[in-house]
């Protein structure tokens, strides 16, 4: 929260997302960007405003329908101990088919048909996940193939790429713009290359919203501060390099 216990994190925040915008939220560690996104499915209460989703607000829904009707892709991918069809499909609302297909879209397919036993396993959806013995980067593309199966048209990320290798990380960045394409997308991005095709960023500084608008226009302005985080991004990876 604050550094004090009744200093709000965020304040005098007022952003609109219009219905299939690509939103990327950025700001420094501290600025409140998770902790917009923890309100956003009410793992946060505001302490005054209001959220609003298509005109209802969020605070007169059960959290549970929130949870069900916006899709989330955390930093870190967490899988359900049990099968490969549980953790994809956890709802029940998919047939095998669409899980197959969503699991050879993130190149996962391979693996479980090879962790698969005939003798074992009526279809290789039965396979326990934790079989798989998935990497860090491979558990956050099967978070996606859940993600593509889920009736939603709201994805929520958090930094999902944050800790990924290239890879993987332009695999799923493909992913985001071919099968998420119609969805209205809200990203918190560490990784700013990534998110220069949104629609709109929203830059945060200590619990407040600085900027709001597409992102070539806000690099086109010297004293921006996106320009400017984006300035220093790339100084980042330089010294990485």
């Amino acid at each position: 929260m604050g550094s004090r216990p009744t200093e709000p994190v965020i304040k005098n925040l007022s952003l609109t997302v219009e219905a299939g915008q690509k939103v990327a939220i950025v700001g420094r560690t501290g600025s409140g960007k998770s902790s917009l996104v923890l309100t956003l499915f009410r793992m946060l209460d505001p302490s005054s405003g209001s959220i609003a989703i298509d005109g209802v607000p969020l605070s007169v829904l059960p959290r549970q329908t929130i949870r069900s009707r916006l899709i989330g892709v955390p930093q870190d991918a967490y899988l359900l101990p049990g099968s490969v069809r549980l953790n994809a499909d956890p709802l029940k609302q998919c047939t095998d088919k669409e899980i197959t297909v969503a699991l050879k879209a993130v190149q996962l397919w391979d693996i479980v048909v090879k962790n698969s036993s005939p003798t074992h396993h009526s279809h290789p959806l039965d396979v326990d996940v934790e079989e798989l013995h998935l990497s860090h980067g491979q558990r956050q593309l099967f978070c996606l193939a859940r993600a593509m199966l889920r009736r939603s048209r709201v994805l929520v990320l958090d930094e999902a790429t944050s800790s990924m290798d290239s890879q993987t990380d332009a695999l799923i960045q493909r992913l985001l713009r071919s099968k998420f394409a119609a969805h209205t997308i809200i990203a918190v991005a560490h990784k700013l290359d990534t998110i220069l095709d949104f629609d709109r960023v929203a830059v945060m500084d200590n619990g407040t919203l600085i900027e709001f608008d597409a992102p070539y226009k806000l690099l086109g302005r010297p004293e921006s501060a996106f320009a400017k985080l984006y300035a220093a991004s790339r100084v980042d990876e330089d010294d990485d390099f």
